[in-house]
Formats: structure tokens, sequence, C-alpha cells
């Protein structure tokens, strides 16, 4: 094969045909779990896109199966292992474990011909493409392109990229990414992929490698026997073998099978339900590759010729009028065209568009390739779609899904002809992603038969100006807690920091962080350290949060008698003048040191706490400062009591409260506040807040502002916050703390009314009966009358990205196996049953 290229800069590309290519790299629209609204705009979007390009295009989506030292590359930036070795280890778990799954992706390339304007234009073309084909035989090397003609298709090339919608944010192609999709041409079906070249990697004005020469095979010819009958007869088989015999150790060949649209339903384009594109991903692990040849024309054009066909129809109808038959097929085909007609004419914009959709599936092996192809007409053929794999044109199908390469003649045979409207209804360029470009990886993208990865960065996340922020929702055992304590071994293994809420009776957060890392667990009913807010801030702050909890906690108004001299005894200056004083020395100073008003009665409430066992954290003097910079730092709070929602929104019952209560609630506020000051105190290191239960917390309106600040000034402070919920509305404070989280999960819900609660939080919409079904009954479902989920079922929810993008996902528990049983909720799990979770992928 001659590859077409004859040279290439910028994102443009001049052929040996004489025509200059541009290239550009496409965004699909988010699509997949959007409301109807959403999906409307992406078929709007489809429509200005088509309406944009001019004449001929070729829009190719590229299946990439991802290479697993890709990804784990991804996990790896910005992480210095030799610091952080049980990252290192988590990096080298995951390649084995990627090596069952094959996650992959999917990538949109646009490329355009671009018009010769003029007779000059067209025979310089035609001479500059002839002087290539001479060049080539004479073994001459390319000539170069003058200044001013690149400079002036470059302006061609920008003009029809600022008429395509900015939804797509069409990237203009680099020569290293054209390199790129040449090579993954040739090796379809190897699983040979890397990742595309960024153009921040490789600038426009360079190229990584060089378009490599193949051999195209048609019928796969070189494997056949080269004696015999069979040497002789003529082949059959519907498959292109794509090899580079050549070389000094040849790469594996590559054995691809295309397919062509052929026919679709009768009944028209029903919107939503019309993508059939989305056909190509269902084949369960199988990369599928596609590609649209367009020619598009302007209605008035179209019209004139449609005119010119009804009046010869006028005329055969009048010569055949005595043939009822004939009359009868004319009446239909005069009927169609006055409403295509109709349909041109009602848009001043509208054009028509004639496509050829062309489809590529590929294997290591003949066999394999072409059982890959009846599998993908069959999966099309049940949704009334028919695809045709001509005998005798898969070498020039492979050309068809070539950029640079003139339309062949195969593609006018099964052009499809509707208006922009209609086949904007098919929305080709759409996706599912989810998550950051690089970063821990979290959860597999689920949203699709193709496999993807979520990756997740909460570090990153206050560079682009966003909260790392996360809430978690769903009922008991959905995996919640196997989400947190997973995301909590990624911050701390790339050496950030967790400050944990136990409230489990058998510590579980305490046992998992002593399993990771040299932990401080904090036992608020059996301290051996002290919370008390005077020790562990600076004089100022731990002023300040002294009285945001004791004034609460002794139902004093900041503005009474006893409000005022609690605040002015806990001023650094008068704590000064008397020793420094902590709060465990708060009640003996008020009895027997003050001489302000009020002191004796302020320390007879303060006493009545003083005493109480479960107080101890706070006013034991015996008790030492723990370790503020440790990476897992754990409150246990299994023993607090807490008011309920009535005795919290009541005044009469509020002021009834017992004294366990009102110490619960002061504690859990004293708890954020401590976890505020430790994860906003180093902007350098990322420390985050794990709430799991928040109710327990966001119940008080103290809570709420804390969480809230969290989120809002986190970013700034390499802080971030996660919530774990079982109902997002009633546990997430209030709707300013609901809309400020980015970063938002579902998991099972099987009550109906909480299912509602979580879908309209996660932004997709209350009322989709098929996706509240699905939420309810088919995410991890539960097997049995002992509640057990088959392990490669476990971890499956949704998920919502901060760029608001949505998709079904499957949680990864840690790969490496120390890590694994820390993070399982089920500590009993056996290594076969974990196994047993990968089985499937």
């Amino acid at each position: 094969m001659q590859q077409p290229n004859r040279l290439v800069t910028s994102n443009l590309r001049w052929t040996r045909s004489g025509v200059v290519w541009a290239d550009y790299v496409l965004t699909g629209i988010p699509y997949g779990y959007r409301p109807i609204e959403d999906r409307q705009t992406a078929r709007a979007m489809h429509k200005m896109l088509l309406r944009a390009l001019p004449g001929e295009s070729l829009l190719l989506s590229v299946a990439v199966s991802l290479d697993p030292m890709t990804i784990v590359e991804r996990m790896e930036r910005g992480v210095d292992l030799d610091l952080h070795p049980a990252w290192a280890d988590e990096c080298d778990a995951t390649i084995d474990r990627l090596e069952e799954i094959r996650p992959g992706q999917r990538i949109y390339w646009l490329s355009i011909p671009l018009a010769n304007h003029g007779f000059g234009d067209t025979i310089k073309s035609a001479t500059s493409a002839a002087w290539s084909s001479v060049a080539d035989l004479m073994g001459m090397p390319p000539s170069s392109i003058p200044v001013e003609e690149r400079e002036r298709r470059a302006a061609q090339a920008a003009q029809i990229a600022a008429a395509i919608p900015a939804f797509y944010d069409a990237t203009p192609a680099t020569p290293s990414q054209m390199v790129w999709l040449h090579q993954h041409a040739l090796q379809r079906g190897l699983g040979l992929d890397t990742d595309m070249p960024t153009a921040m990697e490789h600038p426009a004005g360079t190229a990584r490698g060089s378009f490599t020469a193949a051999r195209l095979d048609e019928g796969a010819q070189s494997d056949r026997p080269e004696s015999g009958w069979r040497a002789k007869a003529p082949t059959l088989s519907r498959v292109l073998k794509v090899d580079q015999p050549w070389e000094v150790t040849p790469p594996p060949a590559s054995y691809q099978c295309f397919l062509v649209l052929a026919a679709t339903p009768s009944g028209g384009t029903l919107f939503p339900g019309s993508e059939y594109l989305t056909l190509a991903d269902n084949l369960g692990g199988v990369d599928v590759d596609w590609a649209i040849r367009f020619k598009n024309s302007a209605a008035s054009e179209v019209l004139k010729k449609n005119r010119r066909a009804l009046v010869q129809m006028n005329d055969q109808y009048t010569q055949r009028e005595d043939e009822l038959s004939t009359g009868s097929v004319l009446d239909d085909a005069a009927v169609a065209l006055a409403e295509y007609n109709a349909l041109l004419e009602a848009d001043a914009m509208e054009m028509e568009v004639q496509s050829t959709t062309i489809f590529c599936v590929a294997a290591a092996d003949e066999e394999t390739a072409i059982a890959y192809q009846r599998e993908l007409a069959k999966e099309f053929e049940g949704s009334t779609y028919r695809l045709q794999a001509p005998i005798g044109f898969q070498e020039e199908l492979f050309w068809a899904m070539t950029p640079g390469v003139p339309t062949p003649a195969i593609c006018n045979e099964f052009a499809q002809i509707t208006t922009s409207e209609h086949f904007a209804a098919y929305v080709p360029v759409t996706r599912n992603d989810l998550g950051d470009g690089d970063g821990p990886l979290i959860a597999l993208n689920i949203s699709s038969a193709r496999t993807g990865v979520v990756h997740h960065d909460i570090a990153k996340k206050a560079s682009r100006d966003v909260s790392g922020s996360v809430g978690v929702c769903g009922n008991l055992g959905s995996g919640k807690s196997g989400y947190l304590k997973t995301t909590g071994n990624q911050v701390v293994d790339r050496g950030g920091q967790v400050i944990v809420v136990d409230r489990t009776p058998l510590g579980e957060y305490a046992l998992w962080a002593e399993a990771i890392t040299d932990a401080v667990v904090v036992d608020t009913a059996a301290p051996d350290v002290t919370m008390d807010p005077l020790r562990l801030f600076s004089p100022a702050r731990g002023g300040e949060v002294a009285v945001s909890i004791l004034l609460p906690l002794l139902q004093l108004q900041p503005d009474d008698r006893l409000g005022v001299l609690l605040s002015q005894v806990l001023e650094p200056e008068y704590r000064a003048r008397f020793g420094n004083f902590t709060t465990p020395g708060l009640v003996s100073h008020l009895e027997s040191e003050c001489t302000l008003d009020g002191a004796r009665e302020l320390a007879g409430k303060l006493k009545v706490y003083a005493t109480k066992s479960y107080a101890a954290a706070l006013f034991r003097a015996d008790l030492q400062p723990f370790n503020p910079r440790a990476g897992a730092i754990v409150f246990r709070t299994h023993t607090l009591e807490l008011p309920s929602e009535r005795e919290v929104e009541n005044e009469h019952l509020f002021k009834q409260m017992s004294l366990q209560k009102r110490v619960g609630r002061m504690m859990y506020t004293l708890i954020a506040q401590i976890a505020r000051g430790i994860c906003f105190a180093d902007p350098n290191t990322l420390a985050v807040f794990l709430l799991d239960e928040c109710h327990h917390l966001t119940r008080s309106s103290e809570g709420v502002e804390i969480i809230i600040d969290f989120i809002r000034d986190g970013r700034k402070h390499d802080a971030a916050v996660m919530l774990g919920s079982h109902d997002p509305e009633a546990d997430f404070g209030s709707e300013t703390l609901r809309g400020l989280i980015p970063t938002r999960l579902v998991f099972r819900q099987t009550d109906r009314r909480l299912a509602q609660k979580s879908l309209k939080w996660l932004g997709v919409g209350e009322n989709d009966l098929d996706l509240l079904k699905e939420l309810m009954e088919n995410t991890s479902p539960v097997e049995g009358k002992d509640g057990f989920v088959a392990p490669h079922r476990r971890g499956e929810g949704y998920m919502r990205d901060p760029a608001g993008n949505v998709g079904r996902i499957k949680v990864l528990l840690p790969a490496s196996e120390a890590r694994y049983q820390a993070a399982s909720t089920t500590p009993k799990e056996s290594t076969t049953e974990r196994a047993a979770e990968l089985a499937t992928w």
C-alpha cells in the first residue's frame, strides 16, 4: 500500500491526489444518562455540525483498547513512587487487574478536504499530484509547500472550524496524532494501541514516528497454499489482511472485516431511540471502528434537481396512464419526492445529507475476525438495520475509512440520503466519559458494553478551581463504605491525609486506618488523647473554636451576660495573663481566679459537664494532644448520643434535651472544627475529611455551615470533604450544600422514594421509570434472603463528575491484596471470592 499523505504540517495534510485535507479531533457530547432536554440539545448540535461541513467530509470513530500500562501511567503522574512505595505497589497490582478487563475508549476524528477556488487552484493541485507520483517513482524526496500556500490553507481550515459548534471542542489534530491514527488502522484488533499523543506532548509542528507502509491483502490470499486446487480457487472471504512482511521482525498481521450500512428501518427515525451507532459498542469487549462519508448539498440545488425529476415523472405518468401498476409506482415515488421537497423547503438552512456508514471489526486471525463480522451484523439486524459485507471490496472500504483518500466508488452504492434534521437524530458524536484524564483509578465506566475507566484526582481539582469534595448515597451494603475507604487509601498512599469519623460499634474505619498507616484513633468514650481546642489550635483560633462549641452546649446566647463572659475569658490576651489555661482549667479559673461578674455562675454550668465521663475528651486535664500530621486520624463516636431532628427543630424539646445528647452534638461540631483546622493547615498536602453517615453532623446548622465552608474554600487549601448518606435530600443538610457537591455517586436504593431522591440529586430526573427500575432492581442486585450480592456485581452505581457528565460505574476496591483486605467491608471475604469479582470482565 502507498499511504496517501505527501506532507503533513499542523493539522493539514497534502495528499498524493492533490487535495489538501484538514483534520480535527472532536469531543463527543455527553448523552447516555442525560435528561431528554439535553438529548434534544445534542441533536440540535449535530444538525449544526452537519450544516457546517462543506461538500464532502469524513467522520471517523476509533475504538481503542487501552494498554494497562497506559492507564497505570496516568495513575502514577505527579507522584514520586520512591517516596510512596504503597502507591507503587497498588499501581503494579492494577496492571494484572486491567489485563483481565481490557477497558477502552472511543475517539472521534473529523477530516475535511479543502476546496480549490478557481481554475488556477485546480491546475496547481493536479500538477502537484502528478509531480508527487513522478518523484515517488524516481525516489526523490517530497517537495516543500510554499509558505503562502500553507497560510492560505490554514486560513481556509480555520474558517471551517469556526463554524463547528463549540460543544465539539474541535481541536486541530497534530502530525503525531495523524501518525497515531494511521498506525491504529494498521493494527486493528491486536490490542497494541497506546494513548493518542496530546498536543502538549507533541506540538503541531512535530511528528512522532512516520506513516508506515503496509501490504493490503484482499481475501488474505497470502495465507493460502502455494500449490494445489486451493491456490487456484477464487476466494469468497470477506476479510482484508494488513501486514508488513518485508520488515526484519514483522509485526503481527491484522485481519480486518468491513461492513456497510445497507438499509435503515422503513418507519423513519424515532428520537430518542434512533441512535443506531451505539450498537457498535454492544459486542462485549470487541473493538468496532466506524466511519461516515458525507456529501452535503444545499437545499436550493437539490430542489432544482427534484423539480426536474417531478416533471419527468409527470411525463412518464401521462405516457403510461393506461398501465395501472406502473402508474401506482410513479404515484408513490412522486408523493415521496414531494414530501422530501417539503422537508427541504420548511427550513431555509436545511441541507441534503448523503452518507455512507462503514464499520470495521478486526482480530489477530481470519476466523475470529469473520466471527466478529457476523456477530456485528446480527446485532444490527435485531434493531432492523441491515449491514452488508461486499465481497471483493474490503480494500476499498479500508480506504473509505482513511483520511486523505478520495471517496471510493463503492460508497455511492450504499449511500443513504436524508436531511440534516433527520440524520441528526442518529447523534453519532456522543460520549459517556467520566472523571479526570489521570489520577487514581476509582471505577470502571459501564455506561455501555464498552468498558471504560474512571480516574478521579481530588488533589488536582484545586488547581482547576473545582472542589474535590464528594457526596455518596445508597442503602446499606450498596458499596458506599467500600468506595470511601478505597478513596481514603488512595489519598494516604499518595502522600495525603485523611480525617475520619467512625460511628460503627466495631470500629470499622479505625481498623481500616490502622491497617494502612500509622493512624491516630481518638475514642470519645475512652480517650487517651485530648480534643481540647485550646491545646490543639493557636491561642486565637483555639479560643474561637472553644466559644463556638461551649455556647450551644451551655445553651447560652453570644450577646447575653454569660455568653459575653465566656468569650471574654477565652480571648488570647486574657488567657495569657493567667498562664494560658486550657479547657480543663477553665472551671478552676472561673471559681478561684476570675473576678468578672458571673464567673461562679458560669463555672457551675461548666461543672455539670466537666465531671461526666462522656465529656472526658474535652475536660480531662491529664490527656496529651495527638499528632495532627498523622496519615489518618479517626474519631470513634459510637457511644455518643445525638438529638433527633424533632429535638433540634422544636425549642421546648431542645431545652429539655439530655446532657448526653447535648455533649454528643457538641462533640460532632468539635470534630468538624478540628478536621477543618487540620485539613486547612498545609495547602501543599491534600487532606480529606471523610464522614460516613454524615447526618450525625449535618442535622445541626453548625455542622452544615462547616461542611459548606469545606466545599467552598477547601480548594484553596488542598482540602476536601467526602460525605456518605442514605438519603441525600435529608442528610446533605440544605439545598445549598447539595448543590455545592460537584462529584456525586449513587449506589443501590431499593426504596422507591429514596431512589427518586437520589436520581434527582444526581441530576438525571426522578421520573425516568427505566432508570429508576435499573437503580432499584439491577444495581448490585441482592440475591436470596441472606442479602448476598454476587462478587462481580458489587460496587455498581452511578456517578456525576464535576463537569456534569453522568454515567454508570462499577467501583473498584484496591488492587493490592493488603489494601483490598483493609478496604473490604466484609473482612472474611477470601481471595477466591475476590477473584470471582473480576471473572466476568
